[in-house]
């Protein structure tokens, strides 16, 4: 579904000013990025755990997998929405403005990312969803939505392209994934409570945390950035920056005992072992 959303969004930024498809082409590698690292990779790895106990009726457990996975996927992909609007600029700026990709192109380019960032959380959380449909063998649900989504897509594009040209196309790509995935969330309610209290408690955390980090990241940046600076000091400012972000996130969510993070350091460390 979301890629037929982006043939979608391309064959309507065609009708726009010249290099809205491009900006939209861009803005979405950057995009792709997180989504394909741990939303793609989380969703293949948690579908055989939720079909096993689907198959064995360990309807309770089942819940409990899902509602980490959901978890687990909003502490990634919150901060990183975060990241990703706060730095959109100067990310397109270090990365690709040389050459015929110049200011405008990157600004263009930039509104895009910020627009598709919206829908990370949903773009991430809609893989795990399917995933658990999948593992009662219903194909047919996620279908459904997903056509529903891609109508709403399409209607929103039309309307939000006029005033945000470019922008209004991602943006409707965002609200339309943020549907599917709400959705497909409230379909699967019937199995039941999900962990709607842990959820919320983990969404306050992350919250928090993203906050402290979206705010030094957002000084640092306004301080220390500079988009006419030879390739490598830029270069250099971005990593230092996104490590910054990394770390005041990742302490914050330590201070406050957070146990996704917990989960994650484990993990880490019997790999390691």
């Amino acid at each position: 579904v979301y890629e037929i959303n982006l043939l979608v969004d391309t064959l309507l930024a065609s009708l726009l000013a010249a290099g809205s498809v491009s900006y939209l082409y861009y803005a979405n590698r950057l995009v792709q990025l997180p989504l394909g690292v741990f939303g793609v990779a989380l969703g293949v790895a948690i579908l055989p755990m939720l079909t096993g106990q689907a198959a064995r009726k360990e309807i309770e457990e089942l819940r409990e997998t899902l509602a980490f996975g959901i978890r687990l996927i909003l502490f990634i992909t919150v901060p990183a929405t975060v990241g990703l609007i706060i730095l959109s600029f100067p990310i397109i700026n270090t990365l690709w403005e040389r050459g015929e990709f110049v200011r405008t192109t990157s600004e263009g380019t930039s509104l895009a990312l910020v627009f598709y960032s919206v829908g990370l959380c949903a773009f991430a959380g809609t893989r795990v969803m399917v995933s658990a449909f999948y593992s009662f063998q219903d194909t047919k649900t996620p279908m459904k939505i997903g056509i529903y989504a891609m109508l709403i897509n399409v209607v929103l594009a039309v309307i939000l392209m006029g005033p945000l040209q470019h922008g209004g196309i991602a943006l409707a790509t965002s609200l339309a994934s943020i549907y599917n995935a709400g959705a497909l969330v409230h379909l699967m309610r019937k199995l039941g409570r999900m962990g709607g209290r842990k959820i919320l408690s983990s969404i306050t955390q992350l919250g928090i945390a993203s906050a402290f980090m979206g705010l030094s990241v957002y000084f640092a940046n306004e301080w220390l950035f500079d988009p006419q600076a030879p390739l490598l000091q830029r270069l250099s400012v971005l990593f230092g920056e996104i490590l910054l972000g990394v770390g005041v996130y990742t302490l914050v969510s330590w201070a406050m005992k957070n146990e996704e993070l917990k989960f994650i350091h484990q993990l880490i460390r019997e790999k390691r072992s």
